[in-house]
């Protein structure tokens, strides 16, 4: 592949990064030892910001680049604190607010993997929330492959939205377990409907949805595959490009949530910045490996 082949699908803009979809609140549990059904053990819990959005806009914002989190907010006094605590990491806020805020209790197994135990809360993102308002200005416009799933009228309308203002769009897919619960052909209906510039999925979801090959008809122009600590590839329809992924410290694995979220933001942050495609994937893994030495899905402050 010659370096054009590698060009952003188009520019981004100058303004935010925005990232549209729910507040979810993370409540991580750090297991002492591996779980054991009907036993008992001490636990440290922290609870966080998170929902992919949410983690996206903290680690752009990290990175110094401005960004805004769009979407859904619970109307309860776990959002209040959600929201405070991002507005405090500089980004800033668009979102309407009703119901109970989405709770995920993630289990932090003593070897970095995770589970994750999801209460789906109670309200929505309808088709007539998204507001124009939301997207003005904007580098980039961000959407959730998850939140596809429950709010697709809302993320067609966000897509919409930004298409007509001339903005580029990523969408990040849901993992590979939720799509074959779906149906691969519906998801990739959905996908395919919010005709995104860059996709983003991990090595297992390319495989599910027919991606780990050359580009189907459908998919955009622009795919990029991370496979945690082996390359990234960067797929596009001329081919494929490699990009290696520096190894972790020693002992520093502390906790594997959110290290997708992470790469986005950085691939992001450096498609806003105009810097070359190979080097927004390098800041991408490096804000991974930031967060792979943390628990949970948020970065440092």
């Amino acid at each position: 592949m010659t370096p054009t082949d590698l060009d952003w699908p188009r520019p981004a803009g100058r303004g935010p990064v925005v990232a549209l979809g729910k507040l979810v609140a993370d409540q991580l549990l750090e297991l002492s030892a591996p779980l054991v059904v009907g036993g008992q053990q001490r636990v440290v819990r922290t609870t966080t910001a998170g929902g992919a959005p949410a983690n996206v806009t903290a680690g752009v914002a990290r990175l110094g680049a401005p960004a805004r989190l769009a979407g859904w907010a619970g109307a309860d006094p776990l959002a209040d604190g959600l929201l405070a605590g991002l507005v405090r990491r500089g980004v800033g806020i668009a979102v309407v607010r009703r119901g109970r805020a989405p709770l995920s209790t993630v289990l932090v197994h003593p070897d970095g993997e995770r589970t994750l135990l999801t209460d789906r809360g109670e309200g929505a993102l309808e088709p007539a929330d998204v507001r124009t308002e939301w997207f003005t200005g904007a580098a980039v416009v961000h959407l959730d492959g998850y939140d596809l799933l429950r709010f697709p009228g809302a993320l067609r309308t966000a897509a919409s939205l930004a298409r007509d203002a001339g903005l580029p769009v990523s969408v990040d897919v849901a993992a590979a377990t939720r799509i074959e619960r779906h149906g691969v052909a519906p998801y990739v209906e959905l996908v395919a409907g919010l005709r995104p510039d860059l996709l983003f999925c991990n090595a297992a979801e390319a495989a599910v949805l027919g991606l780990d090959g050359g580009l189907p008809p459908w998919a955009p122009g622009s795919v990029l595959v991370h496979a945690g600590a082996r390359p990234t590839r960067v797929v596009t329809r001329a081919g494929t490009e490699q990009v290696p992924v520096e190894p972790l410290p020693e002992g520093r694995l502390g906790d594997t949530t959110g290290c997708g979220d992470a790469f986005v933001a950085g691939v992001l942050a450096g498609w806003r910045a105009g810097v070359a495609v190979p080097d927004a994937v390098r800041t991408g893994h490096a804000a991974a490996a930031v967060v792979a030495g943390v628990v949970g899905g948020q970065p440092p402050s």
